[in-house]
C-alpha cells in the first residue's frame, strides 16, 4: 500500500496537469511558450508564470516590496526573497557583533588607561622604606 502510494506521489511530481493533460515542462521535446502568449499545454518560458486566464506573464516578484505577495507566485521568486531576508539578518547580526566587540575593546582601553592614570604606591617601592 506504500509503495503504490510512493509511485503515485512520484507521477504527481513528474506530471503538471493542465486542462486535462499531463505535460512535463522540463522535457526538451515540449514547446515552451514565450511571455504575452496564450500557452497551450501550460509550459511557459523562463521568467514567465502561466496565469488564471492561461496566458504566460513575466513574473515580478522583486519589483516592488510587495510582489511576492500576489498571486500566482513561483518557488524561484519565493526563493529569492529568502535569500534577500537571509542575508539581511546574516549583515545585522554581523554588524551587532562587531560593533559590541568594539563597545568591548573601548572599555578595556579605556579601564588600563585609568589604571595606569592612578597607579597605587606601595612603601616597599619607595627608597625611604629601605631604611628601618
Amino acid at each position: 500500500m506504500l509503495s503504490i502510494l510512493f509511485v503515485f506521489l512520484a507521477m504527481g511530481q513528474l506530471m503538471a496537469p493542465v486542462l486535462g493533460q499531463f505535460v512535463n515542462c522540463s522535457l526538451s521535446t515540449v514547446e515552451l511558450t514565450a511571455c504575452g502568449k496564450l500557452s497551450p499545454n501550460g509550459c511557459c518560458a523562463k521568467g514567465c508564470i502561466r496565469n488564471a486566464a492561461g496566458r504566460c506573464v513575466a513574473e515580478h516578484c522583486t519589483g516592488s516590496w510587495d510582489g511576492w505577495l500576489r498571486r500566482p507566485v513561483t518557488m524561484s521568486c519565493y526563493f529569492h526573497w529568502f535569500l534577500l531576508i537571509f542575508a539581511a539578518f546574516i549583515i545585522i547580526l554581523m554588524s551587532s557583533v562587531v560593533l559590541l566587540n568594539l563597545v568591548f575593546e573601548l572599555r578595556l582601553f579605556l579601564e588600563k588607561r585609568r589604571m595606569r592614570r592612578y597607579l597605587r604606591f606601595s612603601p616597599r617601592s619607595s627608597p625611604s622604606s629601605s631604611v628601618v
